[in-house]
């Protein structure tokens, strides 16, 4: 049997899944480089293999397909660096352990208690912008303290960071494969398509590239099974020629079998829709449920939501199916990437986790580890497309040169490149060609009447300022439209009725500020320190609009909570230089500093519309004021 440090030596190797020296080993494990040899030399000889490599140079590496041969069973991740160790230490407060024990961290992740205690200050600032979060240290334990909702938006922008948009990113989802080079994969797929002229969006792309690299996977180490799904759905559809020119093309490339299930379930993929038999309704109606639960756990457990993500609900279900007859089948995957994704994606795994204890409780199976990290692609490029910006699609329209064509093309760029792609450029319009690119608005040099439902916007071949305020406003439409529902809810949370004022009387406006900002501290929705903060504001610049309103806010301090209170004064004070009507008091914490741009967006859309605006100022209750707010 080998010893605890033996144990160690396998579990930090395979951790890292790099060179490690002998000197690195020894220094965290605390003892003496021959130590390092002569443990290596038993773990080796122990499983009868060369399961640790050496190289005098670079030191030593473990043998992964070894690893997986002998069947060994590590121990969870060690965190290699203090932001590693940071995270894990966070996600065992948030997830796992109401307090942790200092003395057994040390021995866990291998480092000294003075590396430790710095630790704790970078989480200490990593939490500070989240008011009710506090690490609290009681000898040798910590323990996460505050509000749930503060514990999900930390969790949120960890796993913003650590996605980052790798899981949109096929360099990146690329990485993970070993056996076969998936972007080569990509440029047969790219090349199939090509030839069928069939268009993948931009969007699914990475989604379908998981697919394949599982599929690939799949085949590769023989996990072959008898799928129910019916091929004689799919004889005619051009997906399946696709998937079938596809599969067989990898299968000459990479020297893999051609399986017929495979072909079958990457065509419904491309579809995008799931082709049940009669018989097989039951199997539909049990995914459609465990599809369901896994979005509601996720969405409840981590504050996430998935249930508009069509792509991520279509893979899942794709996915479970596989899942549930290789549990029929008795029949064991190996997924040679289980260690990179945790070591990589300790958060999104976390997810899946979540979502392995859905499905195992709905069908009463246990679900291994290695499948978790197939539901963790799954659930790391659906919360990639949740947190990226989408950019929206234009076509432009230029009977001119190509040189003038381009500068006007670059121009629009250079202005709207975070907000906007310019798909294609046509010198004339045509309806088809037009509807093919689906794009979200046309641009256009030249006058333009058409019959589709899509934003229009005339512009000058120089795009002058007024060229650009017209795009600008009509991406402002488009994000109204996108987030409409998402701002309906930010309203009612926002404008609340207890903070809601009509046909009040004030003489002044610092009676206003007063007034406002004493009942928010009187609800403990903020401070003295904000109300000292507010007045400071108004002291550098008075806060009132020539359009009759006023925003009064603070500088530096923020409230304890994010609300707006709303003051309709029956008479108009003075305000700086104006006549101020209506009051808009801002309170907004730090950690919801993204909704100043909602804020201030749907503000300058209501000033700018003077009817909009008088029908305000004449509402009589909060029902009558948010009903104008949200049409």
């Amino acid at each position: 049997m080998l010893n605890k440090r033996q144990n160690q030596i396998i579990d930090i190797l395979n951790n890292d899944n790099n060179w490690i020296t002998g000197k690195e080993l020894a220094k965290l494990l605390n003892v003496s480089d021959r130590t390092i040899r002569s443990d290596i030399d038993v773990i080796n000889k122990f499983y009868d293999c060369l399961l640790i490599k050496s190289n005098k140079r670079l030191g030593y590496q473990i043998d992964e397909a070894l690893l997986f041969k002998q069947d060994i069973e590590t121990k969870e991740l060690i965190p290699q660096n203090s932001h590693e160790r940071c995270v894990y230490i966070i996600r065992e407060l948030l997830f796992k352990s109401k307090e942790i024990n200092l003395i057994a961290l040390q021995d866990q992740v291998f480092v000294s208690g003075y590396s430790i205690d710095n630790d704790i200050k970078k989480i200490r600032k990593m939490i500070s912008e989240y008011p009710s979060l506090k690490l609290i240290r009681s000898k040798n334990y910590i323990s996460l303290r505050g509000n749930e909702a503060d514990k999900r938006k930390l969790y949120k922008q960890l796993l913003t960071e650590e996605t980052h948009g790798n899981f949109l990113n096929l360099n990146s989802i690329a990485d993970l494969w070993l056996n076969f080079d998936l972007l080569e994969i990509k440029d047969i797929l790219e090349d199939v398509c090509e030839l069928y002229n069939y268009q993948i969006r931009e969007i699914d792309f990475p989604m379908i590239m998981i697919h394949a690299g599982v599929a690939i996977e799949r085949i590769i180490n023989r996990n072959y099974i008898n799928s129910k799904t019916a091929k004689h759905h799919l004889n005619n559809n051009i997906e399946y020629q696709i998937s079938y020119e596809f599969f067989h093309r990898v299968s000459k490339t990479i020297d893999i079998e051609l399986v017929e299930d495979e072909v079958v379930l990457f065509a419904q993929l491309l579809i995008g829709s799931y082709q049940k038999d009669d018989e097989d309704e039951n199997l539909d109606k049990l995914l459609n449920q465990i599809v369901d639960a896994v979005i509601k756990e996720v969405k409840d457990y981590f504050d996430i939501n998935f249930s508009k993500d069509k792509d991520f609900k279509l893979g899942l279900k794709m996915h479970l199916q596989l899942l549930l007859e290789r549990q029929q089948n008795n029949v064991t995957i190996t997924n040679i990437y289980l260690q990179e994704i945790k070591r990589k994606y300790p958060l999104v795994f976390e997810m899946a986790i979540r979502a392995g204890e859905v499905i195992a409780d709905i069908c009463k199976i246990n679900v291994k580890e290695n499948e978790l990290s197939f539901l963790a692609l799954h659930l790391g490029a659906a919360y990639d497309r949740v947190n990226s910006i989408k950019r929206y699609r234009a076509v432009i329209i230029i009977p001119h040169n190509q040189m003038l064509s381009n500068m006007c093309i670059d121009k629009l760029k250079l202005r709207f490149e975070e907000r906007m792609v310019i798909v294609k450029r046509y010198g004339f319009y045509e309806e088809t060609m037009i509807k093919q690119q689906e794009p979200d608005l046309i641009i256009t040099t030249v006058p333009l009447k058409h019959n589709l439902n899509i934003p229009t916007v005339q512009i000058t071949l120089f795009v002058n300022y007024e060229d650009e305020s017209k795009v600008f406003q009509t991406l402002n439409l488009l994000d109204k439209q996108r987030y409409h529902e998402d701002f309906v809810v930010l309203v009612n949370e926002l404008i609340r009725p207890d903070l809601f004022h009509v046909k009040k009387q004030m003489a002044s406006s610092k009676e206003v500020i007063d007034f406002l900002c004493d009942e928010l501290i009187s609800k403990n929705l903020a401070d003295e320190r904000y109300k000292e903060d507010v007045f400071k504001r108004e002291s550098v610049s008075a806060t009132s609009f020539v359009n009759g309103f006023a925003v009064p806010h603070s500088i530096e301090i923020t409230s304890k909570e994010s609300c707006i209170s709303i003051m309709i004064l029956d008479k108009p004070v003075k305000w700086g230089d104006f006549e101020v009507k209506l009051v808009l008091l801002l309170a907004i914490r730090d950690t919801d500093s993204h909704l100043l741009k909602i804020f201030f967006d749907w503000l300058s859309s209501i000033v700018s519309d003077s009817n909009k605006f008088r029908q305000l100022l004449e509402v009589k209750n909060y029902q009558e004021f948010i009903q104008h707010v949200i049409e």
